[in-house]
């Protein structure tokens, strides 16, 4: 099973920018806002991940009065271990084509040249909903108060992506109309 390690640095990064503390609840919010709603935490996880970094000396739980909230503050080890995180190059690669329309496309015949020209107009209409939805976040970082730069650049990463899909699935069209539609005598 792969190590959410991004979501984990990522929720030590906002604990980080609390020094006084925070509690899961605004460590949720915080963190979903700071990565531009590219992630969506539900609580059990962000708790799982918390009590993760608690056992591992990376954050620590605070004494407040009101018990019925526990706060979070960074550790020396979880600062190191976060500033390591960050200047290491990151270890994910890319991942072209690991989608299912590939694998389609891999095994579909000539014949079905209409259907899959459906499959990809289908596939098109995903990007284009991801594209507006970016776009809604855009306008939500752009109302927030405060400098989102790197909020923003990642916005603007997904919407090249997204392009660069649509670009590719207008490409992929037009190759196979070219090859696999049957030629007038």
């Amino acid at each position: 099973m792969r190590q959410p390690h991004g979501l984990r640095y990522a929720l030590l990064g906002v604990v980080s920018r609390n020094p006084s503390g925070i509690h899961g609840y605004a460590l949720r919010r915080k963190c979903e806002r700071a990565l531009g709603g590219f992630w969506q935490l539900n609580f059990g996880e962000v708790y799982r991940i918390l009590d993760h970094l608690v056992d591992q000396n990376l954050i620590e739980k605070v004494e407040t009065r009101n018990r019925t909230r526990k706060l979070y503050r960074i550790t020396e080890k979880g600062r190191a271990s976060l500033d390591n995180f960050i200047l290491e190059p990151p270890t994910d690669a890319p991942r072209p084509l690991r989608q299912e329309l590939s694998i389609k496309l891999l095994f579909a015949a000539p014949e079905h040249l209409d259907h899959v020209l459906g499959l990809i107009s289908h596939q098109r209409s995903a990007y284009l909903g991801h594209l507006h939805d970016l776009s809604v976040q855009r306008g939500k970082i752009a109302r927030l108060n405060g400098d989102h730069l790197v909020t923003k650049l990642l916005i603007e990463g997904a919407e090249l992506h997204a392009r660069a899909e649509l670009a590719w699935l207008d490409d992929v069209a037009q190759t196979l109309k070219e090859r696999w539609r049957p030629t007038e005598p």
